[in-house]
């Protein structure tokens, strides 16, 4: 065990077992003024942040604007977090709540009439652990593809909180055969694909520059038959959700398996910047998500 690992996750078990006593609205009140620390003290993710920001929306956005927008940035990543830290006390009726209002769920039900099952793909945009639990609270039969965190003991303190939620999850390195499983049995399998993949990518084009993006969403709808969804859940303010499911996405079937997949990417990947200009305080620009183009 190392002691790093050990220090971070008493003070996450702390915090977060913490804001699962407060109420909900003292719990936002907290998260907002963590948001504005991190602003502070995370003086790299800030200026990776503004580095982004500045890039993709060059001639648009004057300093302070974007310097207004880096700062939101953080105080929506506090939100989301301890909102999730708060799953384990929320009751199905209270995550409908939460999220009070949806649109796009008929290509949901379209795709699953269709009998080949659904790769739903988001990002880390709004709150996106929370999309998870509504979607599961909605009662789809859905399975969700998660990564592993490199401190384990956050990792399994993380996944506990999705399981109070009734997530069911498939491990990333175990996934294929489990998500291929899932979609054969016309179930829905959510994917997070919007982050640098460093190796197995595909570039597709995102705010005018090339960024890898993992294909495992495309691979396997090319495989299985089956269509991706993007979903994003936007926070409209304190503790209301709008979710937004975009339009079914199928392989384009052309013979060319690199090609599809390297479409159906580009295909959801150009909708969630739609989204994410309309809403850019609610996207995680705190990573380096170009790597392939520098410029």
């Amino acid at each position: 065990m190392k002691i790093s690992h050990g220090l971070e996750y008493v003070a996450i078990w702390s915090l977060t077992g913490l804001v699962r006593l407060m109420p909900a609205l003292l719990v936002d009140y907290l998260a907002v003024a963590l948001g504005k620390l991190s602003y502070v003290i995370l003086i790299s993710r800030r200026r990776i942040a503004f580095d982004n920001l500045e890039r993709a929306f060059k001639g648009e956005k004057n300093h302070s604007e974007l310097k207004a927008m880096v700062k939101q940035v953080f105080v929506n990543i506090a939100r989301a977090t301890l909102e999730f830290a708060r799953f384990p006390v929320l009751k199905r009726e209270d995550i409908m709540k939460m999220v009070y209002k949806s649109e796009g769920l008929e290509h949901i039900d379209k795709a699953l009439k269709e009998g080949k099952g659904l790769v739903f793909v988001t990002g880390h945009f709004g709150n996106w652990e929370l999309l998870g639990a509504w979607f599961v609270a909605m009662g789809y039969p859905t399975h969700f593809l998660v990564g592993e965190q490199h401190n384990p003991y956050v990792d399994k303190l993380m996944n506990k909180f999705r399981a109070s939620s009734g997530v069911p999850m498939i491990p990333v390195g175990v996934s294929a055969r489990h998500v291929l499983k899932a979609l054969k049995q016309n179930r829905v399998v959510v994917l997070v694909s919007d982050q640098h993949s460093a190796t197995g990518g595909t570039a597709v084009t995102f705010f005018g520059r090339l960024a890898s993006t993992p294909k495992g969403a495309a691979a396997f709808a090319e495989i299985m038959g089956s269509p991706i969804v993007l979903a994003l859940l936007i926070r409209e303010k304190y503790n209301r959700h709008r979710a937004v499911i975009g339009p079914l996405i199928y392989p384009p079937g052309s013979g060319d398996k690199d090609k599809d997949i390297t479409a159906m990417t580009q295909e959801y990947t150009s909708q969630l910047e739609a989204m994410i200009r309309k809403h850019p305080e609610q996207w995680m620009w705190t990573h380096r998500r170009w790597k392939v183009d520098h410029k």
